[in-house]
């Protein structure tokens, strides 16, 4: 069974929503999409993605979510990258917002952040002890310049339970 799992081309799940609950359901499908691809070791919790991406998207419904398909405000410093600026900017201003190919590719990019940028080293640490979303979101406070960003976060996790119950 594994091997034909290995033998079958993974489709990238659809990612349709009208309401929260059907965008944490296709959250559900893009971060299993994406966990077939990565070791067990480097994955991030669930709620962790999904209490991220909807308060950095409100839910998949900002511009940055619907035009540039980027659900965590993931920049850019490169102006030859595909982004978008701040209604308003109309001169390159140093960084813009990523453009994705699709939402699962920006829940890649977070992964691969989250995995890799020196930044998030007390994630990677504390992740060896723990899958804890609630401990693991207190190490990304170099994520948001908001000083009570993990709190907004577990806020977000916490209405995502009662969504799921």
């Amino acid at each position: 069974y594994v091997n034909k799992i290995k033998e079958m081309d993974l489709q990238e799940p659809e990612f349709v929503y009208s309401n929260d609950m059907q965008f944490v359901r296709a959250m559900h499908k893009c971060i299993n999409y994406v966990n077939f691809t990565i070791p067990k070791n480097l994955r991030v919790p669930y709620e962790m993605i999904i209490g991220q991406a909807a308060l950095e998207s409100a839910w998949g419904k900002s511009r940055f979510g619907t035009e540039a398909n980027n659900l965590f405000g993931i920049r850019t410093w490169n102006e030859k990258m595909p982004h978008l600026l701040l209604i308003g900017v109309d001169k390159w201003p140093g960084w813009g917002v990523r453009v994705f190919a699709s939402k699962c590719d920006s829940v890649k990019e977070y992964i691969r952040l989250l995995n890799e940028h020196p930044a998030y080293e007390d994630f990677r640490k504390l992740r060896i002890k723990t899958n804890d979303p609630i401990k693991l979101i207190k190490t990304l406070d170099k994520f948001s310049t908001t000083t009570d960003y993990h709190k907004r976060v577990i806020r977000v996790i916490n209405e995502i339970r009662k969504l799921e119950e």
